[in-house]
Parts: C-alpha cells; structure tokens; sequence
C-alpha cells in the first residue's frame, strides 16, 4: 500500500468506497480501491484485481470473495444508503414523504410535469421530469442505492427495470399483482437480461403485511428496504487516527486488518490496527492474546524476517491457532501487509 496516495484518493472522492485485497497467491497485498464503482487508486493496479473489476462492481456487503482462483477481501465502506423512487402516483409520493422521515436521500423520476411537482412537494431531490428510459441514464446506481418503481403502467414499468437491472443496486423493487409481476419477469428475460438479476426483484413489493393503502404500502415498501439495509455488512472504514499515522510514516509499519471472524471476538470485520517499529499500535483488532500474536508476528515482519504480506488464522482459546472454534471462544482471520512510507 502507498499510504500518502491512497489518503488523497479517499480525501478526493467522496461516497461509497469498496477496497479490494487479494490474500493468497502470487498477488498477495495487491489492492484495488473502486468509489461509486469506478477505481480511483492505485494508478496501475494489478491485471488480477482489474480482470475482475465487473465482479467486485456488484459487490454488496464487506467480506471475503473468491473469483476463480482469486480470494479476495472486498471491504466496503463510507457508504450512504440513497433512495431512487420511479413513479409519481398516490404510492410513489407517500414513498417519498416516509423516506424523508427516514432520513433517506430521495431521487425521484417522472415523465408527467404535474406528477413530478407531487413528488417535490412530497421532498424528493432531485426530481427529474423525463422519460423513464432517459432519466434512468443519468442516474449512475451503486451498492447502496435502493430502486422503487411505482410507475402507471406496465411498459413503464419494463423500461425503469430494463435500465435498473443493468445498474449495480442494493435492492430493487415493482409494485404490481402477481400476474403483472410474471410478465414482466418473463419480458426482461427474453429481452436478455441477467435471469439472476431479475429473479433477485423484489416483486411484488414490500413486506406481506395486508397494506391497503397508498400509506400502508409505502409503510411495506420501506419496510422492506431497511430489513435488507440491516443485513447488509459495511466497516468502519479507516479510522482518522490510522489515516494520520499514514500521513505521518517515515518507517515502516504493518498493518492488521480482520477479514472474517467467528464465535465470540471482541472487534467485527474491518477492524484495523496499524503497529509501528517501536511496538506502539494505532487501533486495535480486541486486545488480549489474539492482538499480543499479531503484534509478535508484526515485529518479524519489519524485521524482515518474515514474509510482507500475510494471512493468518486466530483463535481466543487460547489452545492454538489450528483448533476449532471453542463454545466459548471464537476465530478470526487477520491479513497483515508491510506498509512502506512514500517519498
């Protein structure tokens, strides 16, 4: 890692980061770092990690991905959760009113002038008065974007889906009976889209809990979308004491980073410790005997005795780190990489 660039990449972009790093094989430690999608640092990064960029673009929770022979650790964070609403109608509006009592950024589409002034009054923004198809296309998407069609009619509703189910989103959903929604499923893929994509659509939309009014089904509409938000795994990202020790580095230093974790561990996935060459730590991984190993192994590491980057197993038993999973302990995978201060 190049730690002074990769602060100024994070410094200049702002949103929904997604961090990619290869554990295992002959690219072990490369990186790739994507924001709203698009790699944003390094400059040149590894072929592997750029073969494989449509994949992690579609990447929607922090945890360990295998690509073929690849195992990577795609960490997402940084993300704010944003709400696209097609549809202007009695649903489309209450949708809007509740998401913005939510807290939820609303961006909302239209093709109707009189139905989109509905939807601002309601307090979408922006609110694009255009058609679906043309709207669609200026609206990028992303890992945490949430898609609602509530639109008129049904070839309203294959245009917003045919142009949706071609953008990376956390959740898509279309209102409409349960014949209406196996046409439509039928029409997407014979028009050739992703069969798995449109098998994933919310449809019919909402939680099953006997809405019967514009308000009701908004309620079950948003309901909806914060069980699937509350499931989906994000980290904390880089905290401000880590990125200012980057900023600060004129030796080396290793940093720890828990990529997966079972049973019972004091810190979650994500979690970051930066150890520095006179043993102090920025951050922490939990503490105790899993954090002393890790520090021990950190010192061989900028020592050279030991390889730049690696991936090792922990446990809290305390017995080893090859047991399994005790009832009253737990495990966790830790990658550790060399980090090298920058001219």
């Amino acid at each position: 890692m190049e730690p002074r660039t990769f602060c100024d990449a994070l410094n200049r972009e702002a949103g929904d980061y997604l961090l990619a790093t290869v554990l295992e094989g002959a690219a072990q430690g490369a990186q790739l770092l994507l924001c709203g999608g698009v790699p944003v640092w390094p400059e040149h990064p590894a072929a592997c990690l750029e073969a494989q960029l449509p994949a992690l673009q579609q990447v929607t929770a922090s945890g360990v991905q295998t690509f073929g022979a690849l195992r990577v650790f795609a960490e997402r964070f940084g993300a704010a959760p944003r709400l696209v609403v097609c549809g202007g109608g009695h649903v489309g509006a209450s949708v809007v009113r509740l998401a913005k009592l939510l807290g939820l950024p609303v961006c909302a589409l239209e093709d109707r002038p009189e139905f989109a002034e509905q939807l601002r009054q309601a307090g979408a923004d922006p609110v694009l008065c255009l058609p679906f198809e043309e709207g669609l296309a200026a609206v990028s998407g992303g890992a945490e974007c949430y898609f609602v069609v509530v639109t008129r009619a049904h070839s309203c509703d294959v245009q917003c889906l045919t142009a949706i189910l071609q953008k990376p989103a956390a959740y898509v959903g279309m209102m409409g009976s349960r014949g209406r929604v196996a046409l439509v499923r039928r029409q997407l893929t014979e028009a050739g889209l992703d069969p798995a994509r449109v098998e994933q659509l919310h449809a019919p939309i909402g939680l099953a809990i006997g809405a019967k009014t514009a308000e009701e089904i908004a309620l079950s509409i948003l309901a909806q979308i914060v069980q699937v938000k509350s499931t989906r795994s994000l980290t904390e990202g880089f905290p401000t004491a880590i990125l200012e020790a980057f900023r600060a580095l004129q030796t080396p230093a290793v940093l720890a980073t828990i990529v997966s974790r079972h049973g019972s561990t004091p810190r979650e996935v994500g979690s970051k410790m930066l150890v520095l060459p006179d043993g102090r730590a920025v951050g922490s991984v939990g503490g105790g005997i899993m954090e002393y190993r890790i520090q021990q192994l950190a010192g061989k590491m900028l020592a050279g005795a030991a390889a730049p980057a690696q991936l090792v197993d922990l446990t809290t038993d305390g017995t080893g780190d090859d047991v399994a999973i005790a009832a009253c302990g737990g495990s966790m995978q830790v990658f550790l990489q060399r980090i090298e201060p920058e001219e």
